[in-house]
């Protein structure tokens, strides 16, 4: 009997001990388990900073994109939220996209005065804070700086596009660069679309007056000479020549229209850039412009054909710009036939 209990009592130790090594074996199971499950969560969320798939359902505010750039590729937000720029403040406006900071110079630009609320200022052109971009926190910048340490500077707070001056030779080209960097071409259709509609009436307003061959010229005057431009360097060159479509003088075409887009006249020779017409940008200091005998003998002001341009309104070149531009050059034009006629 003694030997059948002693049996007996090995059975239940042997019982026992399987018990606790069915748990040990559980519980290893259950850790291995939940460590897949972090590690898995890791990869899946190192995945998402640089994940460039936007299929629905999935969460995406952390998804990233290729850009090609005039400069290389770069990896940027596929949905960017505090975009900050120095001078790219009306393409961004055009799609419907506000930036978070922008360069002083361009939020006071009359054009688009009325979209600006909100949009901190970075400084000025020569004078960028980085101390304010870094406090902006960032996801994009987009500058036209063709500074290396400007740049580097930008790169080290966020991703950076980089579009020098002069990339876009027209609005058409600019809106559409920009419609595909932000990822918004069927925005950039819509606001080309109704930029051509304006322009049209515009141009119309102006062909009701203006005969074919008449030539327009663009002046600017300073204290000792003049200096001429081209279509494409601000002062309204783009909305006088490629929006409304007006006649320049063969020798502005020849020397004005290509690389070079601004010279120096001395007063002797103004006659020779002057058009049937002349818009002539002013300072505060030369405003209603009397000149000197040479100027006052050219057509264009004897036949009151001559449209003062006050230098801070008639700088800007962006797309929004030329657009009010060209509309506010028609309704110069249309007046000053009407007053001319009287």
């Amino acid at each position: 009997m003694f030997a059948a209990k002693k049996r007996f009592s090995g059975l239940l130790l042997i019982l026992a001990i399987i018990m606790i090594l069915a748990a040990c074996s559980s519980g290893t199971g259950s850790t291995a388990t939940e460590q897949t499950t972090a590690a898995g969560t890791e990869t899946t969320t190192a995945f998402s900073e640089t994940n460039t798939d936007t299929s629905s359902g999935s969460d995406n505010s952390n998804a990233t994109r290729i850009y090609k750039s005039l400069s290389g590729d770069v990896e940027i937000p596929a949905e960017p939220k505090r975009i900050v720029t120095d001078m790219y403040v009306s393409d961004l406006l055009a799609l419907g996209v506000k930036p978070v900071g922008a360069v002083q110079y361009y939020l006071e630009n009359p054009f688009y005065a009325d979209q600006v609320a909100g949009i901190e200022s970075i400084g000025d052109r020569a004078a960028v804070s980085m101390e304010k971009v870094i406090a902006m926190n960032p996801d994009l910048i987009i500058t036209y700086s063709d500074q290396a340490s400007e740049i580097e500077s930008y790169q080290k707070i966020a991703p950076t596009v980089v579009i020098p001056y002069g990339t876009f030779t027209n609005v058409y080209d600019e809106i559409r660069g920009f419609g595909e960097l932000m990822n918004k071409s069927e925005e950039a259709e819509a606001w080309l679309k109704t930029y051509d509609e304006r322009i049209e009436a515009a141009r119309a307003k102006v062909q009701t007056v203006i005969k074919p061959e008449e030539t327009f010229s663009i002046l600017e005057v300073s204290d000792k000479s003049y200096y001429g431009y081209g279509d494409n360097f601000g002062r309204g060159g783009q909305a006088v020549y490629r929006a409304l479509g007006l006649a320049p003088l063969e020798i502005t075409k020849k020397e004005l229209m290509g690389d070079t887009q601004w010279k120096e006249i001395s007063r002797e020779v103004v006659g020779d850039y002057a058009g049937d017409h002349i818009f002539l940008t002013v300072g505060e200091n030369n405003k209603n412009y009397q000149g000197d005998s040479i100027w006052k003998s050219l057509p264009a002001v004897k036949n009151n054909q001559v449209y003062e341009l006050l230098e801070d309104r008639y700088w800007y070149f962006d797309p929004i710009a030329i657009q009010g531009q060209a509309e506010e050059f028609a309704d110069m034009i249309v007046e000053r036939a009407e007053q001319n006629r009287k």
